[in-house]
């Protein structure tokens, strides 16, 4: 089934701007003097997490080299369920999914040890209503640490918690597979995380218990840390080809990393595109060519992108000068993509 294709920005609006009319609004980027104390129970967990991820890092340093390599080839998978899965399909809705696909996405994500799908979808779409300001869960005005990492041990700000709980996340309450997830996350992370790894490793070839457990730490945390760098490194490092106003940037090395996460202006000023990135042949996003894959087997369909007169109108009016595809012979381009210093442009009309 072909994409659906939005030609004019009613859909655009639509996502952005539904914030609580009883809210004042907040303008990006903004951060006020809020003093954050570390979450009496979350920040003990979260450093003990961590701790353990560096203590399977170690590990892997001993493990037999089938379990080096599937510990590494997990992460694939379980970022296709954080990019793919509660990003793109359950956050934002970019495309539709058979039931046989959203279990397997939904095993995927289990693989991350991260929390419920409903809890993540809320959050991540109050960072979008809210994005760099103190109603974002991790603002990226507050610094690279905070957003890294930082949010996650303290108690939240006063707007993230008030605003939170009137986040619509009815949509995913109404499935009956996002449920059974919700109702027994617990058990199924430990299962799927952890259980499921090490049975494989010490079932197949034979890996201690001790290294076979241990281990998933490492791959969880790397994990973590991978997609953390969207709320860090993709709000703060890079330019903004398709929209000066929008927050979020874009840096292509950083798209590589975090597998076609990294072209975040283009995500924040087109969000329910699947592909999350302004780039047409899609080669260096993996949750795009995976969406792509299911849709031509049937298993995903009603795919969303964004008209190519919309993107080429967004990048010529607001665009920061550095766009790649829709300013052709554009020497600020040339300068960048070669190895002179870039400046952002001022307000001066681009060359036709």
């Amino acid at each position: 089934m072909a994409p659906l294709v939005d030609n004019d920005t009613k859909l655009i609006k639509e996502h952005l701007q539904n914030e609580h009319e009883q809210f004042q609004r907040l303008v990006a980027p903004s951060a006020d003097n809020w003093k954050f104390r570390l979450h009496p129970i979350i920040f003990p967990y979260v450093l003990g997490y961590n701790l353990l991820g560096f203590y399977g890092g170690y590990l892997l340093l001993y493990a037999k080299y089938q379990t080096v390599l599937f510990t590494l080839f997990l992460v694939i998978p379980s970022m296709l369920g954080l990019g793919a899965g509660v990003h793109r399909l359950w956050s934002h809705r970019a495309f539709k999914v058979k039931p046989q696909l959203e279990i397997l996405l939904i095993f995927f994500y289990l693989l991350t040890n991260q929390r419920s799908i409903v809890t993540w979808a809320r959050r991540h779409r109050l960072h979008h209503q809210c994005a760099d300001t103190d109603a974002d869960p991790h603002n990226a005005t507050r610094g690279f640490f905070f957003s890294q990492y930082g949010w996650m041990v303290v108690e939240p700000h006063p707007e993230v918690v008030k605003r939170e709980k009137h986040i619509d996340v009815s949509d995913l309450m109404k499935n009956p597979i996002i449920r059974f997830q919700e109702k027994y996350i617990v058990p199924l992370v430990a299962l799927i995380a952890f259980g499921f790894p090490t049975f494989v490793a010490t079932t197949f070839w034979g890996e201690s218990l001790h290294i076979a457990f241990f281990v998933n730490y490492f791959r969880t945390n790397l994990v973590m840390n991978m997609i953390n760098l969207i709320n860090s490194a993709a709000h703060l490092i890079g330019y903004k080809p398709i929209d000066q106003t929008a927050v979020g940037t874009q840096s292509q090395g950083l798209g590589l990393i975090i597998f076609g996460e990294g072209f975040h202006n283009y995500h924040h000023t087109f969000p329910y595109d699947y592909r999350s990135s302004e780039f047409g042949d899609i080669k260096y996003n993996l949750s795009a060519l995976f969406i792509e894959f299911m849709a031509k087997i049937g298993w995903a369909y009603d795919l969303k992108v964004t008209s190519e007169n919309v993107i080429r109108n967004r990048v010529l009016k607001k665009g920061d000068g550095t766009d790649m595809y829709y300013i052709p012979n554009n020497q600020k381009k040339q300068d960048f993509f070669g190895t002179n210093y870039f400046k952002p442009r001022e307000q001066e009309k681009l060359p036709d």
